[in-house]
């Protein structure tokens, strides 16, 4: 019995194989986070009946601000979530979190300085048509997770 072995067509097999793997190996994959966010940087959907930010910050140092896409009536309802956790505060830290209306008045002003749940149910009548949201960040290491949803009038 003789066997013949088709040396060209192994010598690209063989090239074939060393380029994919070689390929493959200098490969480094994103950081595998629990919550699917990156350190520092904010997962922002701002939507017509919705806005959430989420952040995971490690000594987060920056100022950052959100022009609202909700079309919001008097007639309608604002639903919030504001929830930070794993907080990590310095006594010099000051970081907040600001919704503003169009002329700058400011409807809420939350100073990040411990952990906290907070949710409300406001009548966009009684606080005005929010416009702007922003954040301002003085070294701020934990979880912020907020949220805005529209619950138009029935």
């Amino acid at each position: 019995m003789k066997i013949q072995i088709n040396t060209e067509k192994n010598i690209v097999m063989l090239s074939f194989v060393i380029v994919f793997c070689s390929l493959f190996k200098s490969c480094v994959a994103p950081p595998d986070y629990s919550d699917g966010l990156l350190e520092n940087l904010p997962a922002v959907v701002n939507e017509e009946d919705f806005f959430s930010l989420s952040i995971f910050g490690n000594d987060f140092n920056d100022s950052l601000e959100w022009e609202l896409e909700m079309s919001l009536l008097e007639s309608d309802i604002l639903l919030t979530t504001f929830v930070i956790k794993d907080l990590n505060i310095l006594s010099s830290d000051s970081s907040s979190l600001i919704m503003t209306m169009d002329l700058g008045d400011t409807i809420f002003n939350a100073i990040i300085l411990n952990d906290m749940v907070f949710t409300s149910k406001d009548s966009i009548k009684l606080i005005g048509i929010p416009k702007n949201i922003s954040l301002y960040g003085d070294n701020f290491t934990g979880r912020l997770e907020y949220q805005l949803i529209k619950n138009p009038s029935l």
